[in-house]
């Protein structure tokens, strides 16, 4: 495979991983990493290897995406000879996975400042909008019309 054409998918593959990071936080779904074969519908094939990771309440996108790629290579390590090779098992999935597209994720972009919700469901938004240096979430200024981007910085107490 090409370099360029390897870099895209690669970038592609994070993409997918952190939009579906988002919206596990927001629905409170599981998440984990999946080696699977391929086939022709989109993350759909016999699964090889699945773990999933724990989701804390203190967690960001950024934190959460981190969990996963973690276990993803952990996963790699632990099947990548029996893949190669070709002798592993396969368990076909028990149910159809959770498909969101970027036109979901850009509609939890912007905040309302008028919306009325929880504080809890406004932390999980931020949560899971909050991603290193990206500026996702925002509201508008209503004496300037500019953008504001906020994120949110969460850390356990230590004892």
């Amino acid at each position: 495979m090409n370099k360029k054409i390897f870099l895209v998918i690669t970038a592609l593959i994070l993409l997918i991983i952190i939009a579906i990071v988002v919206f596990s936080i927001i629905n409170k779904m599981p998440i984990g990493a999946t080696i699977h074969e391929i086939d022709q519908k989109l993350d759909h094939g016999g699964i090889i290897a699945q773990e999933y990771v724990n989701i804390d309440s203190f967690d960001t996108s950024e934190s959460l995406y981190n969990k996963v790629v973690s276990k993803e290579i952990e996963l790699l390590e632990l099947n990548i000879e029996s893949i190669i090779i070709g002798n592993y098992n396969v368990t076909i999935p028990s149910q159809e996975g959770n498909l969101n597209f970027k036109k979901d994720f850009n509609k939890l972009l912007k905040l309302d400042l008028d919306e009325q919700i929880t504080v809890g469901v406004l932390i999980d938004r931020l949560r899971a909008l909050t991603h290193g240096a990206f500026n996702n979430a925002y509201f508008i200024d209503p004496s300037t019309g500019k953008k504001i981007f906020i994120g949110i910085s969460l850390r356990p107490e230590e004892k």
